[in-house]
């Protein structure tokens, strides 16, 4: 099989861990906060200011693919953009507007333009939370509205809110509530538009629960519901993709216990939404159980998404736990109840990257961690770990401004992302392994 690379500057987030830097006392917000405005930024924010006051804060989303306090779009039926502004109330400055400043918590208001061309403010309110988790713009149905979907976040519960908005003639007016663990949108039943689906925590039988919502006639609707797994006790991680060539589904990183992981995951068939994992009688609880930290993702970029489960390398079957290196399997879903293996081999979780193995080199090669350089050593296995001494390569990653050293003491570099370079030298101790098989095998993973 042809292999090609993932290449993906998300990656990049994790430098931060190379880096070893210490931040200190921060909050979210103030990191994540634009360091200038653009020229329509500040024409919004300048007309929110007018309606609120100059006493605000700008609230940012912690998840999700929109991380600005500011959102353009076109979300009513008018041909032009409204803007989405998320803000809290800072009580360090005297008020000037028509917003009570005693207000708490976010606050959510939306902008248009006038005739003159001019951001003003036409709606504000609310928001159900101290913090914005997410927010998601989403056409639900064939009417042509396009809704507002905010979940936000407390310090105080564990479980977020999910409040769903339509916009129509100046007013941003409340469609749906409800809590959620997971909220995320998707066509999952290939009818042309997106469905809301939730997971819930600790349902009246005590077990976690997902649901699937639609926009019928302008209101929010639970049209399916279905049990997750009696393992199920937080989320860890969750991402939307292909099951299969023809079914879309969420896929949810659950966690088992306090170190490991399943996955169970999600989709729309036989007209009901589906969760084989928590199925009576079925394995795939069992067999997707691995250790915290290794998370579902599409690792190759087809648009499918791998389940990752793992098995000591060989030489560390009787290690403990916090000392093993794991062979790490990704695997997809084939009907029924069953994952088949696509990729087998190295997985780096801290430095973002997977080296497919040859089937040969599943159950003779293992891979050892330099203790004073952090790479990845790879040896021929030869018995035991202490015997095994017959290194024929090595990968580590560096700064692109530090490149050029590693490569005067014979590495080469096998592919980089943005200013992170991946590199490899090689010990010529094991036949057909060259730069351009390595290439060839080599995944950047976000």
């Amino acid at each position: 099989m042809k292999l090609k690379k993932l290449l993906t500057a998300c990656v990049l987030c994790a430098s931060f861990t190379f880096s070893g830097c210490s931040f200190g006392s921060f909050s979210v917000d103030t990191l994540l906060q634009a360091p200038k405005l653009s020229k329509e930024q500040e024409g919004i924010y300048d007309a929110l200011m007018k309606s609120t006051g100059n006493n605000i804060a700008l609230k940012y989303p912690r998840s999700g693919s929109n991380r600005s306090a500011y959102m353009v779009a076109n979300i009513d039926d008018e041909p032009t953009e409204e803007a989405i502004v998320f803000y809290e109330f800072n009580n360090t400055l005297p008020n000037v507007g028509n917003t009570d400043p005693t207000d708490t918590g976010v606050r959510l208001c939306v902008l248009d333009k006038n005739e003159k061309g001019e951001w003003h403010a036409v709606s504000d309110r609310a928001g159900a939370g101290t913090d914005v988790d997410r927010i998601i713009v989403s056409k639900l149905d064939g009417s042509g509205n396009i809704s507002v979907i905010v979940g936000y976040s407390t310090l105080s519960i564990n479980e977020k809110v999910m409040e769903v908005y339509n916009y129509s003639q100046g007013e941003l007016t409340l469609a749906a509530q409800d809590s959620y663990s997971v909220m995320e949108t998707l066509d999952i039943d290939n009818d042309g538009y997106n469905e809301i689906i939730t997971v819930q925590s600790g349902g009246d039988n005590g077990l976690a629960t997902a649901s699937l919502l639609s926009m019928s006639e302008g209101q929010i609707v639970k049209t399916n519901m279905i049990n997750m797994s009696e393992r199920f006790q937080s989320v860890a991680s969750y991402v939307k993709g292909k099951l299969t060539e023809y079914n879309k589904a969420l896929f949810i990183d659950c966690r088992y216990d306090e170190s490991r992981l399943q996955t169970e995951f999600l989709y729309y068939k036989y007209d009901s939404l589906q969760n084989p994992v928590a199925r009576m009688g079925s394995d795939l609880a069992d067999l997707t159980v691995r250790p915290d930290g290794y998370y579902s993702t599409d690792m190759d970029n087809d648009g499918i998404v791998e389940i990752p489960t793992v098995v000591p390398m060989p030489g560390y079957e009787l290690s403990a736990p916090e000392e093993q290196m794991y062979l790490t399997t990704w695997n997809a879903y084939r009907d029924y109840y069953e994952l088949y293996p696509k990729y087998v081999g190295y997985y780096s979780i801290s430095n973002g990257y997977m080296l497919d193995f040859p089937e040969e080199w599943q159950s003779t090669v293992t891979v050892k961690r330099d203790a004073i350089t952090g790479e990845a050593v790879f040896y021929v296995f030869d018995t035991s770990l202490e015997e095994t001494t017959r290194e024929f390569m090595r990968i580590t990653i560096s700064s692109r401004d530090d490149a050029e050293e590693y490569e005067k003491r014979g590495y080469n570099r096998i592919t980089s992302v943005g200013q992170i370079d991946y590199l490899v030298r090689f010990s010529g101790s094991m036949e057909d392994v060259d730069l351009s098989k390595i290439k060839s095998r080599f995944y950047v993973i976000s």
